[in-house]
């Protein structure tokens, strides 16, 4: 990609990412004044580079991400993993520009934090979608057990007792892409599980195999939580040493324009409707903040 181009996206990395829409514009603009004072076209800058030989890449936006062994959707479907069609507004696709850029680095887990029905796990899924790769969602709540994530002997067919390896380990194994949803809403034990996945040795330990599994190349790993407190009861903070392994993207929710362009487009309904349907969303949305009504203590 080049040093300029290198200079540009760790910064964009390092300080655009967990930025409201509105600032947004103006660290891009700083960035650009003084990491590239000689660089008069930044848009020129930022275009794609050639393709890597072999096919062995896809370009998303400006960026060659590395292929999986998925076949891609064929004649431009905008499809997200189940098959449903993905709507592009532009703070999606800006989203979806940030995500790119970390998925890019293919070192570091990702942790998306937003409000709820802020599409965090639906843009991994359509770029995990779109690049080839297998996507799986793995949901926390407060009771979840380790066993959900590495998994359990049981019985077979004969009434031996054999291992049956939970969806991380096969995850891990596979090289798939996974998301593991609503994670400051995991017990301590399972993020401490967690641990040697995370850090640079990307490790995963399973006890009661006694074997460390290591990650297949193609393997990404995501999380997703919403803001602790607040609205979100039971949501835990998570440690600053733990939070550190990740890189951050902060999702802001869909603007009420975009939100009613997507109900138009997904549920093939008339603007008026849509826009009735996203009023009455954000009244709730209002209600529940004010009120608590969905805060466990009604």
């Amino acid at each position: 990609y080049g040093l300029q181009r290198a200079l540009y996206d760790g910064a964009a990395m390092a300080f655009l990412t967990q930025l409201a829409p509105a600032a947004a514009p103006r660290m891009e603009a700083l960035i650009a004044k003084h990491l590239l004072p000689g660089v008069k076209n930044v848009k020129s800058l930022l275009r794609a580079p050639p393709e890597p030989q072999g096919s062995t890449h896809v370009l998303f936006e400006a960026f060659w991400l590395e292929r999986g062994p998925l076949e891609l959707p064929g004649g431009g479907r905008e499809e997200d993993g189940s098959g449903r069609r993905f709507v592009m507004t532009p703070s999606v696709r800006q989203h979806l520009t940030n995500l790119a850029r970390a998925v890019l680095i293919r070192k570091h887990p990702i942790l998306l934090q937003g409000p709820t029905s802020a599409g965090k796990t639906s843009l991994v899924a359509y770029l995990a979608a779109q690049t080839g790769h297998t996507f799986l969602r793995i949901n926390n709540h407060e009771h979840t057990d380790l066993q959900e994530y590495l998994g359990s002997y049981v019985s077979d067919a004969a009434g031996r007792l054999v291992f049956r390896e939970g969806p991380l380990v096969q995850a891990v194994r596979r090289g798939w892409w996974v998301v593991l949803d609503e994670l400051n809403l995991a017990p301590t034990e399972v993020l401490e599980a967690l641990n040697r996945l995370l850090d640079d040795n990307r490790e995963l330990l399973v006890p009661e195999l006694g074997e460390v599994v290591r990650p297949h190349p193609h393997f990404m790993l995501f999380a997703t939580q919403n803001p602790p407190g607040g609205a979100y009861a039971g949501r835990k903070v998570l440690s600053r040493a733990f939070r550190s392994r990740f890189l951050e993207l902060h999702i802001d929710d869909i603007p009420d324009s975009e939100l009613a362009e997507i109900l138009e487009k997904r549920c093939a309904i008339a603007p008026s409707y849509a826009a009735k349907l996203v009023a009455v969303q954000r009244e709730l949305q209002r209600r529940r903040n004010a009120h608590s009504v969905f805060a466990g203590k009604h």
